[in-house]
């Protein structure tokens, strides 16, 4: 069986009321020029019925008066009916007909020649009460009526029957015509109404809070396209609904996390402070223990003071002030800052062209690309290894593709999509925070820029990051000095 989509469903609908109403019109009009050639029968028959009973009327007054007039009326009607019968018999041949009707011509004839031979047999009152010819001539103008009313009430019951036909075919032809408007509403109700109804239903309930999904049925078309796309809308809805409720939690701990630190960052200092100057006053050599112990403090603390420094960076709203600036001085900062955390057996790589301006904040944008910098070193723990910075302009000419990438270890595909997640990280508790990658993400979202990544497990990480350039800027003036 063929499947047909609701688009089908409906010219199809159309076309079979476009045939049903042709098809009823052709055979209403055909119906109609049936009815239109009775009526024109049933007139002439009319007519000729008249004009014999005319015929038998002067008959009589000739008959008794034997008036000049009266004869010549005769045969002027008995001229009007042999002119009315070939009408008659001319309309009758897209029909039955009477089998006697073919005898009205000759009877005409036969009671032509019978009165005029009355008139020259008979003239006088007395020969004319005698005369055997009158009760021919009386004969044949009996038939003549006879048979023009024979034909009147043919064409009568004729007509009769039609009307009946005709009432019937047209009390058939509406009934299928409702039959077709109930399938064609019953249709649209089950195939578009229905389906429309539960998706307003549902998207009241979405509006109420209640997330449903709609039952889907097997068969193809839009509105099953409709319903699958709601439903995915449903679930969509559901996960950034629960990521809604995620955010929320994350700013109420990042609001805790913002007070706690400021409460620790002075203890954190004073902590700091109080280590090294106790190891400035201990002698290693004497004290090697002692010396160990206040160092791995001292190291600590630092590394408290690294997460607390990044919870606040993370929390606070962060103040950008935006210049223009060659990228490669950006580049030239990260290298110097980031040498000392590269190992010999890794190459760090740059390629950075020298016409590329931007407007930024460059303190920012060092410290993002210095954690992806960082990221990449750390995604190589087997040297050798390559972490690489290069640059270009896209293809519009209007933002700089900043490119990380590193040789390590990549990323796994479950992971990618939450690397910029605030806490998230792949680390040891001892190497990251999972702080990094959200500040860098706010970072560069602030500087109207995007940031993506790309890795496959084994095969190394490459982030990228588009940074709007500025055009307006004119290199030797602004150009610092790295």
């Amino acid at each position: 069986m063929i499947a047909l989509n609701l688009r089908q469903k409906m010219i199809s609908c159309f076309c079979l009321h476009l045939f049903c109403y042709i098809a009823l019109g052709t055979v209403l009009l055909n119906d109609f020029d049936m009815f239109n050639d009775d009526v024109t029968l049933l007139m002439h028959a009319g007519d000729l019925s008249n004009i014999c009973l005319e015929i038998r009327r002067y008959e009589k007054n000739f008959i008794i008066r034997q008036d000049h007039e009266d004869f010549k009326k005769v045969l002027e009607y008995i001229d009007k009916a042999q002119q009315a019968v070939p009408k008659v018999v001319e309309d009758l041949k897209i029909m039955p007909q009477p089998t006697h009707l073919e005898d009205l011509t000759a009877k005409l004839a036969a009671y032509e020649k019978n009165f005029v031979f009355l008139k020259e047999e008979c003239e006088s009152a007395e020969e004319m009460r005698d005369c055997s010819q009158r009760e021919i001539v009386r004969g044949l103008g009996q038939d003549l009526v006879s048979i023009s009313k024979d034909l009147v009430l043919f064409e009568q019951l004729k007509m009769e029957t039609f009307i009946e036909h005709f009432k019937t075919r047209l009390v058939k032809a509406a009934a299928s015509l409702v039959l077709l408007s109930i399938f064609t509403i019953a249709l649209l109700y089950f195939s578009i109404i229905n389906p429309l109804k539960k998706v307003e239903n549902a998207a009241i309930d979405i509006a109420n809070g209640t997330f449903s999904h709609i039952l889907v049925g097997e068969k193809k078309g839009e509105i099953r396209s409709v319903l699958r796309a709601f439903n995915k809308m449903v679930t969509d809805l559901e996960e950034q609904q629960e990521q809604l409720f995620q955010a929320k939690k994350l700013s109420s701990i990042g609001t805790l996390a913002s007070g706690t630190a400021h409460q620790i960052n002075n203890p954190l200092n004073n902590i700091a402070t109080s280590c090294q100057l106790a190891l400035t006053e201990v002698d290693p050599e004497q004290s090697p223990l002692l010396a160990k112990m206040l160092d791995t403090i001292n190291q600590e603390t630092e590394r408290a003071g690294e997460i607390v420094r990044g919870l606040l960076e993370f929390s606070r709203a962060q103040t950008f002030s935006l210049q223009a600036y060659p990228l490669a001085a950006v580049i030239d900062k990260v290298r110097l800052l980031v040498a000392s955390e590269v190992p010999a057996e890794i190459t760090l790589e740059t390629d950075i062209p020298e016409d590329i301006i931007l407007f930024i904040d460059v303190q920012k944008l060092v410290e993002a690309l210095l954690n992806l910098c960082i990221n990449a070193v750390q995604a190589i723990p087997s040297p050798p290894g390559k972490v690489s910075i290069t640059a270009e302009v896209d293809g519009d000419g209007a933002n700089a593709i900043i490119t990380v990438s590193d040789t390590g270890v990549g990323i796994d595909r479950e992971h990618l999509q939450k690397i910029f997640d605030p806490f998230f990280t792949t680390k040891t508790a001892a190497n990251g925070t999972g702080l990094g990658l959200a500040v860098v993400y706010g970072i560069i979202k602030k500087q109207k820029g995007h940031i993506w990544v790309d890795s496959e497990r084994g095969k190394g990480t490459r982030f990228t990051v588009s940074l709007p350039l500025n055009r307006d800027c004119d290199l030797g003036k602004s150009t610092p000095k790295a």
